[in-house]
């Protein structure tokens, strides 16, 4: 009998209320703690590895911007660089048009190296292609499995 593969599916969401502006700022970020809600075994702030699925970005007050474009760290400097530069359109809400949603499949094995921070974190960077109206970084969700 063939040895059944079980996968594990996760989420990380953090709100904020970062202004977005034209170029990355690292003040412009979500970090995201993958350990958390984890079995004491893995919430010791070890190397992070799993496949990160997908990326949801939600602005609020969103102005005037037409696309978002994220940048996944392992370093809250946005040095280490996991997903370099990706961009995705923004869509307005139905009935609220201040409110903005991207989203971002992914679908990439990740892990920290050894000589990287070894937190558990992912920082989430991002920047918009028009700064008018001050779109706020509201939430970022990640979705992951192991």
């Amino acid at each position: 009998m063939a040895t059944r593969i079980t996968h594990f599916l996760h989420s990380s969401a953090v709100t904020g209320a970062q202004v977005l502006g034209t170029a990355f700022n690292v003040a412009d970020v979500h970090v995201h703690d993958l350990t958390e809600g984890q079995a004491p075994i893995v919430t010791n702030k070890r190397n992070w590895y799993g496949i990160l699925e997908g990326i949801f970005v939600k602005l609020t007050s969103a102005g005037s911007p037409t696309t978002v474009t994220i940048r996944v760290c392992a370093d809250a400097a946005g040095d280490e660089v996991l997903i370099p530069d990706t961009t995705a359109t923004l869509v307005a809400g139905l009935t609220t048009n201040t409110v903005k949603s991207a989203a971002f499949s992914v679908k990439l094995p990740l892990f920290q190296l050894l000589n990287s921070p070894g937190n558990g974190n992912l920082y989430v960077f991002a920047h918009v292609d028009d700064g008018t109206g001050n779109p706020v970084m509201a939430q970022t969700t990640l979705s992951w499995s192991e």
